[in-house]
């Protein structure tokens, strides 16, 4: 599979990443022929979708929207941040679904007005199904598998990615990605994207053991990328702690 089929997702604001080590994802991405993806603090920021421009973000990720409004918002500050018709063609705007409105939204997806700057094939829609199952299911915490919900879930959730790729939008689907939960997926209309972790991956063109595979190796070098954000966030800690008893003792003598 060729790297530019996939994306890695730097989702910033969930990490709490500094500037320095998104910076070291982009570059990754750069060196390794790999899209990026930066997270988007809200439909309106404009100021990230500035910085995402300034390091050559291929796609924008808005999590939990809600409403043709937002998506309205969304397209407007893209407008506002991407001068050149040449980049807005290009870049992707991931809108994660996670919430009775957003699916709402998507069931009622023939409401929504797409400025014509854009394309529908700028749009991704991921269908987040842990996020989905405990704000439909009303759990309180992360102590459950996607698998237990499955068989009542997909269904919806597979009717609105058929729904939305007949109407020419791109889909992604997240949350619980095991073999088994790969296989189910393969009963239904495969959606063109597969997030798992950082990775968002090509799907539609594979087969299943493909998929599978290429799942799997991208998993690995996940791991190997939290181990090495892990410990920058650990050792900054450490330094952070180290200052704060410091100025503490300092003061106290200084009193």
């Amino acid at each position: 599979m060729s790297n530019n089929q996939i994306y890695l997702n730097s989702s910033e604001h969930l990490f709490n990443l500094s500037f320095s080590e998104t910076l070291m994802l982009r570059n990754f991405a750069k060196s390794n022929g790999l899209n990026f993806s930066s997270m988007i603090g809200g439909p309106e920021s404009i100021r990230d979708i500035q910085e995402a421009r300034n390091l050559f973000a291929n796609a924008l990720e808005f999590d939990s929207v809600e409403s043709p409004f937002a998506i309205s918002k969304i397209c407007s500050a893209v407008k506002k941040t991407f001068k050149n018709e040449a980049e807005i063609e290009k870049i992707k705007i991931i809108i994660n679904i996670s919430t009775p409105d957003g699916i709402n939204l998507v069931e009622n997806i023939n409401a929504l007005e797409i400025p014509k700057f854009l394309k529908k094939s700028n749009f991704i829609f991921n269908f987040d199904r842990r996020k989905i199952t405990k704000n439909l299911m009303n759990i309180v915490n992360d102590d459950f598998e996607y698998s237990e919900y499955e068989n009542q879930l997909n269904p919806m959730i597979f009717r609105n990615i058929n729904n939305l790729m007949e109407k020419k939008f791109l889909t992604s689907v997240s949350g619980g990605i095991t073999k088994n939960s790969l296989l189910n997926i393969y009963k239904q209309k495969v959606p063109n994207y597969i997030k798992t972790g950082l990775f968002t991956i090509l799907s539609q063109t594979k087969s299943l053991k493909e998929l599978q595979n290429c799942i799997i190796q991208y998993q690995r070098l996940e791991e190997r990328l939290l181990n090495l954000m892990g410990e920058s966030i650990y050792y900054r800690h450490i330094y952070l702690n180290r200052r704060q008893v410091h100025l503490k003792g300092y003061l106290e003598e200084e009193g």
